[in-house]
């Protein structure tokens, strides 16, 4: 139906490009002047009614937004295009397609992307990897440990970063870089993680961190309840 609308809208737009352009071609220049008139009064009164009737479907028809977790981490990422470059990182992402979105503001959502993902690529080793999924899980009562405290939400989504060194398992990560070991906790890299890990608490999500220091290995997993209202989409009135 909106793209019916949208389509008859384009129409009224090239009859009055039309009957502007036939004005003077009439004999009597007046009556072609006092025609135009009529036809654009008319087509204003029509437009006037689509225009109605689309916001009307719109806001009687909401469309539920999606994409938004893997929106902010696509933009995070290019923001450290420049550093990933230079350390040579090899980045493998693994999106859910049609991502519900979480109750996190999106501020504050983006805000704790930005932080995760800057603390593992600033931590990352020369020629290392960092590896991206996002998923979505719907949970039905007694849907066990889990996802218990989601289960009143009906479900969450889980954003799961985990950076691996490029150094062997049991080698020291000294031994594969010259560099200070990736590993190594930074006072600053700790406060941005903590501060991140803060906000995600307060928007009821959780934050689960696991380090295997043999392999030079981080993972952080974030995990959000699912939005269940939906977003309704704005006006289209012009």
């Amino acid at each position: 139906m909106i793209r019916w609308i949208q389509s008859t809208k384009q129409r009224v737009d090239s009859i009055e490009k039309f009957a502007q352009l036939s004005q003077d071609r009439f004999i009597d220049k007046e009556f072609g002047k006092f025609l135009y008139r009529m036809i654009t009064e008319d087509i204003h009164k029509t437009d006037l009614l689509l225009n109605g009737l689309l916001n009307y479907l719109q806001v009687t028809t909401p469309i539920k937004k999606t994409n938004t977790v893997n929106t902010f981490i696509e933009e995070a990422l290019k923001k450290n295009q420049s550093q990933l470059e230079e350390k040579r990182v090899t980045l493998i992402k693994k999106f859910e397609g049609d991502l519900p979105d979480v109750i996190v503001p999106d501020e504050q959502l983006e805000y704790i992307l930005n932080s995760v993902l800057r603390y593992l690529i600033t931590s990352t080793m020369p020629n290392g990897s960092i590896e991206i999924l996002t998923k979505s899980f719907i949970l039905e009562k007694g849907a066990g440990k889990a996802g218990a405290c989601f289960e009143e939400y009906g479900g969450y989504v889980e954003i799961l970063v985990v950076f691996l060194g490029d150094g062997k398992v049991g080698e020291k990560p000294e031994a594969t870089s010259g560099r200070i070991p990736s590993l190594q906790k930074d006072g600053a890299l700790e406060l941005l993680l903590r501060l991140a890990r803060e906000m995600v608490l307060k928007n009821r999500g959780i934050m689960r961190i696991e380090t295997n220091e043999k392999r030079a290995k981080r993972t952080i997993s974030l995990g959000f309840p699912i939005e269940r209202r939906k977003e309704v989409s704005a006006s289209l009135f012009t």
